[in-house]
């Protein structure tokens, strides 16, 4: 019998984000014939950790070691190694997937020391997504990045913009990079779809954003719309209706509050069945400054949705086609937001009219069976050079 490919897969934590869901369905597809999955998560925490296949053994940073009450730059880093170091040992792991560039900053010197098989998944173009947010020696965590994704195996970019970012910013040879699509857990949506006692006002148009609350996401640019179009434009009608959760939750409140929008854009916070809202909504709208794929995007086209977007740096133009099935708009131009939301409200048979090929194109672009089989054979190509 073939020996099964041990592969540990490693995340931050389980939180309610994109990459965190994507993570949970690939391990709960992947095939267990030939391949073992575990799981290494810095924190044990997130909402999906109820979600986590029951087979799928879990090693968190946050359990295994006490919290020091001294520390000092780098001494949690060097922590972090040390332990990932030991579990990909003790568990004679073959294979270190690691998820989004905060676990690539522990993953990459960890198979360095162990000389441990390693891919890494970049998530968003690290233009905005590392150097935006990491404040704190940049300089020196950019070299390690850098460092860590020309040592990998290979490494994967959840789009084609994000796959051409990642040459330009870490100095990549092109062969090293390969682009897998995030893939739609099609079977799932439609399930949960039909589920939930949701009924939203049918006398009004309701307009759902999904996503953390996170400066990245936009949400201020769509609020600051929702208000000209309710008191410029007179769409009193209008509901938002805005699912997550984050760090700017208050801030996004006071707006609301400051523009006189209580009645008309509510935070509805974490949903564990987001398509409810989408199954009574009648228009979905992504206003994110910048994407790496933009996964909410892709599941409200398999809801049979009409859809707005940014055009960020990569992810929503690809899912779009560039605009053929659903509207484009420029990240953080709220006239922009606001003429296209109206035209979708004046013209609503026209935007219905582009959801069957919407739903369509995300069933044979980003159907999962096909891209869990393309991520297995890169396993195993890894595993056998």
């Amino acid at each position: 019998m073939t020996k099964k490919i041990r592969i540990l897969f490693a995340i931050g934590s389980l939180g309610g984000g994109g990459a965190e869901r994507v993570l949970l369905d690939q391990l709960a597809k992947l095939n267990r014939e030939r391949f073992t999955p575990l799981l290494y998560l810095v924190d044990h925490t997130g909402s999906l950790l109820s979600e986590l296949p029951e087979d799928v053994p879990v090693f968190a940073f946050n359990l295994r070691k006490p919290v020091s009450r001294w520390n000092w730059p780098g001494r949690i880093h060097q922590q972090l190694v040390a332990d990932l170091v030991a579990v990909i040992q003790e568990q004679q792991i073959d294979l270190v997937f690691d998820h989004t560039f905060h676990m690539t900053l522990i993953a990459g010197p960890a198979t360095a020391q162990t000389k441990s098989n390693r891919i890494s998944l970049i998530v968003c173009d690290p233009e905005n997504d590392f150097i935006s947010t990491e404040r704190r020696f940049q300089f020196f965590k950019k070299r390690i990045l850098k460092r860590a994704y020309q040592t990998a195996q290979t490494v994967v970019a959840v789009s084609e913009g994000v796959r051409q970012a990642a040459i330009t910013c870490y100095d990549l040879d092109p062969e090293l990079v390969q682009t897998h699509y995030n893939p739609i857990n099609i079977e799932r949506i439609n399930r949960l779809y039909q589920q939930g006692t949701l009924q939203l006002d049918s006398e009004k148009f309701h307009i759902v954003s999904c996503g953390r609350l996170h400066h990245q996401k936009g949400i201020s640019y769509l609020i600051d719309a929702a208000a000209k179009l309710v008191y410029d434009r007179g769409l009193t009608n209008l509901r938002f209706h805005i699912l997550g959760e984050g760090p700017c939750r208050e801030a996004l409140l006071e707006q609301i509050k400051q523009k006189r929008l209580s009645d008309h854009v509510v935070l509805e916070g974490y949903q564990s069945n987001p398509f409810q809202f989408y199954r009574e909504a009648q228009l979905f709208c992504l206003p994110s400054l910048y994407e790496g794929f933009g996964l909410v995007l892709a599941e409200a086209m398999v809801c049979r949705i009409p859809v707005v977007s940014t055009d960020s740096p990569s992810g929503p133009a690809e899912i779009l086609g560039n605009g053929e099935y659903g509207r484009l708009v420029q990240p953080g131009d709220v006239e922009a937001l606001v003429e296209s939301i109206f035209d979708a409200v004046s013209h609503y048979d026209v935007w219905q009219a582009l959801v069957p090929a919407a739903r369509e194109r995300i069933e044979n672009m980003f159907g999962y069976d096909s891209a869990i089989k393309k991520l297995e054979t890169l396993f195993e190509s890894v595993c056998d050079d």
